[in-house]
């Protein structure tokens, strides 16, 4: 039997708009399009889609996708999302068949217990491994208290990377930040098996008028500070929220938030009496980008205690639609280091809600500083984030395996 060169084994993948399925998709039928035999292996739609009758198997756009089902509860606790992780596991586990025909398999950090399917092919079918790790477990779930270091799920998450740094061809990092975490806590791994591929935007850059303003309730005049994307065990919501209750009378200034995550509850129960603060569940499509075009200042944080561990997606949507970028983390991070040295907007340190005030403050009291850091945004993004430079990357790593 002639081998495939490539599978795609994630959780989450097309029709689905979370960016853990869009980026993979993205990746898989770019690779398909550049001549390479591609399938994906990955969990049936539920939670981020809108139709009701997704085959559980197609071929779209050169790529042979099989979907598997699974219990899927709500992911708004941790049982819940545990739950989820290993069902998906099991599921695949008892499909390990299906690696025999590929080469090769790309297998996502989420959820983090799924290598243990490939270490396996690995060893069965010599099928070589590309992980991609968007997030390090477990030691992301330690910092953000999600799991203890002497637990069981931790401890087994702590075997799988040690058998998965003896096995794998290639780690996909998103940041040199995350290189040089993976590399000084994987023993194993040696530096130029780490290749550095960030995400990218998926978006289509919109011009705005009086009409998409009013969309979402907002004028031309008003400025508005947008937070899209993930508020969960990674992201630093406190000083926002503190920032957005001291700015609660200004009424030029508008608070955009659009997403999901486990913080979301609490952000909502937080603003629901704040006159300028609005927040909406996920957007797509036209309404994300009409939603990226009215924005005028962006917001994008990470907890303390999580360097090289985890890099926001939806920077690179900022960034794309040329909007200045404000972030909130602990110092040192590799957004900060960015942001000042690419003069795209202000980084602001975890606490300092004055500091975030007076961000706001002088990006909306001055239109020529403001024009400056869009224009460096979207130069930034254009140099080194755009789709097809991303994906080329990857392409010339599968290039090497196969």
């Amino acid at each position: 039997m002639k081998r495939k060169d490539a599978l795609f084994l994630c959780q989450f993948f097309y029709p689905e708009y979370n960016s853990s399925a869009t980026l993979p998709w993205d990746t898989a039928r770019f690779l398909a399009n550049e001549g390479y035999s591609i399938g994906a292996l990955c969990g049936y739609p539920k939670e981020y889609n809108n139709n009701s009758n997704v085959p559980l198997v197609e071929i779209k756009e050169n790529v042979e996708i099989k979907r598997l089902k699974y219990l899927q509860l709500k992911r708004g606790k941790k049982f819940s999302r545990l739950i989820n992780y290993f069902s998906f596991t099991f599921s695949v586990l008892l499909h390990v068949g299906e690696l025999r025909k590929y080469k090769s398999v790309f297998v996502y950090s989420n959820p983090p217990v799924l290598p243990i399917v490939p270490i396996l092919a690995k060893i069965l079918f010599d099928t070589k491994i590309i992980f991609v790790s968007y997030d390090v477990y477990p030691e992301v779930a330690y910092a953000s208290g999600s799991l203890t270091e002497n637990g069981v799920i931790a401890k087994t998450m702590r075997m799988i990377n040690r058998a998965l740094s003896k096995k794998v061809s290639f780690v996909v990092s998103l940041t040199e930040e995350m290189k040089e975490f993976l590399l000084n806590n994987r023993p194993n791994l040696k530096r130029e098996q780490v290749r550095v591929i960030p995400n990218w935007a998926h978006e289509s850059t919109k011009a705005c008028d009086s009409r998409t303003y009013a969309k979402f309730g907002y004028s031309k005049d008003d400025f508005i500070v947008s937070y899209f994307g993930n508020m969960g065990i990674c992201q630093e919501m406190e000083t926002f929220i503190q920032n957005m209750k001291l700015m609660k009378d200004d009424s030029r200034i508008k608070f955009f938030i659009v997403g999901h995550g486990g913080k979301m509850k609490h952000v909502i129960n937080e603003t629901k009496d704040l006159k300028n603060v609005q927040v909406l569940q996920f957007l797509t499509g036209d309404d994300f980008e009409d939603a990226v075009a009215i924005s005028s200042c962006s917001i994008v944080s990470l907890e303390a205690g999580l360097r090289g561990m985890c890099a926001p997606s939806k920077f690179y949507s900022y960034l794309q639609g040329g909007i200045p970028v404000i972030s909130i983390t602990e110092k040192g991070s590799y957004l900060q280091d960015e942001i000042e040295k690419e003069s795209i907007g202000k980084a602001i340190t975890i606490g300092d809600t004055q500091g975030l005030t007076d961000a706001i403050y002088a990006l909306a009291h001055d239109e020529q500083y403001r024009y400056i850091l869009a224009k460096n945004a979207s130069d930034l993004y254009e140099r080194k984030y755009t789709m097809k430079k991303c994906l080329s990357k990857y392409a010339e790593m599968l290039a090497e395996l196969v």
